[in-house]
């Protein structure tokens, strides 16, 4: 066998190598048609069932805010009867003397100490002191 023989040989092995590699790597590689196909249907499935489990999880927090909201307006109402019937009961049972106890509206309460005049009310034990002092 002659030099140009075996490079002949050499070359057209290397030729017939790389035509197998392709078409097996054609064949097999990862992202062709079908795998893309599957694992877009994957994900298609897992999207669907995230997108599930973010609307139950957002129904859940609508209800949990109604129900505190519904509460809230509830304990507000409460707060509100109690005060009126302080007041009412004040009115008629206190020595209504020229020191207002309780403010004008419930909502005062709300506002703060700095906004309300100090009353005895709030220090019943200084109130007593002073009456004992007299």
């Amino acid at each position: 066998m002659t030099t140009t023989t075996i490079w002949t040989l050499f070359a057209l092995g290397i030729v017939f190598a790389a035509l197998i590699g392709f078409a097996l790597g054609r064949r097999q590689a990862p992202g062709g048609t079908v795998q893309l196909k599957e694992l877009e249907e994957q994900h298609e499935l897992e999207l669907h069932q995230k997108q599930l489990e973010l609307e139950a999880y957002q129904q859940q927090v609508h209800e949990h805010y109604n129900k505190t909201a519904n509460l809230f307006k509830g304990m507000a109402g409460s707060y509100k009867e109690l005060f009126d019937h302080l007041s009412v009961g004040y009115e008629q049972l206190g020595d209504l003397s020229d020191q207002r106890v309780l403010p004008e509206r419930a909502g005062a309460l709300l506002d703060g100490p700095d906004m309300q005049p100090k009353s005895d009310f709030m220090n019943p034990k200084d109130h007593d002191e002073d009456a004992f002092n007299r």
